[in-house]
């Protein structure tokens, strides 16, 4: 291998991409041994377990290297990177199926990335729809309130009306006798007056035919007679004579 295909890095940032170490930035690094574009730290760390492997095959030394947190000190395990490594490292590509074996894990954690990220958008328009539906749902819960006290006094409407129903079924036969009595007796009314008129109007009749005949005699003895005049002779005999 050339030394063109090679690059040098500060122990410091090799050690950060093998152990997976927090405020490292190892992109370019884990980018250059991967030989592809690393977008993220999670990214970077991946590659970092291939790296690891990788680097243990060429420098036999890594595999004593073992960072444990809780009993040392990040500056005294570089420390002693360092006493063994020196100040940097000289690295080139990981071979082909060191390569192959990374990008599949890469490969799969992008393609979950961008489904992550596809239901992450998915989810934030969901919530702005959501927002946006709030003051619909609202009117559709008093809607619903006012339909449901509508539904109410229907029923009890529909309640009301059968009891008149049955009321109107009781009277109904009632009401046709009393109607029935009713023309009868004005019919009755009717026939009795008539009478009384009948009565009255013959009574008139035959006062007025008694005050006739009644009357015929006077007017025979109040009439002129037929030898009224003033005399029934005269020069001439025309009854004008006195």
């Amino acid at each position: 291998m050339s030394d063109s295909s090679r690059k040098m890095f500060p122990v410091a940032t090799v050690m950060a991409l093998v152990t997976g170490k927090e405020g490292f930035d190892i992109k370019e690094i884990a980018g250059y041994v991967a030989g592809r574009s690393i977008c993220c730290d999670t990214q970077a760390k991946a590659v970092g377990v291939f790296a690891a492997a990788w680097l243990a095959r060429w420098y036999p030394k890594f595999t004593g290297m073992i960072w444990n947190e809780g009993s040392q000190s990040w500056e005294a395990f570089v420390s002693q990177a360092k006493s063994q490594l020196g100040e940097y490292v000289s690295l080139s590509p990981m071979d082909e199926r060191t390569k192959e074996l990374a990008n599949q894990a890469l490969d799969f954690m992008v393609d979950a990335q961008k489904s992550v990220a596809a239901q992450t958008e998915s989810a934030m328009k969901l919530e702005e729809r959501v927002r946006e539906l709030e003051p619909v749902a609202e009117q559709a819960k008093a809607l619903q309130k006012k339909v449901d006290e509508l539904e109410a006094k229907i029923k009890t409407m529909n309640t009301d009306m059968g009891g008149l129903r049955r009321k109107v079924a009781e009277y109904d036969g009632k009401v046709a006798l009393e109607q029935d009595e009713l023309m009868r007796t004005i019919k009755d009314a009717i026939k009795d007056g008539m009478k009384g008129m009948v009565v009255a109007s013959g009574a008139a009749v035959a006062g007025a035919e008694g005050a006739a005949s009644s009357a015929e005699p006077a007017a025979e003895e109040n009439s002129v007679p037929d030898d009224f005049g003033f005399g029934t002779s005269g020069a001439n005999a025309d009854g004008f004579g006195f």
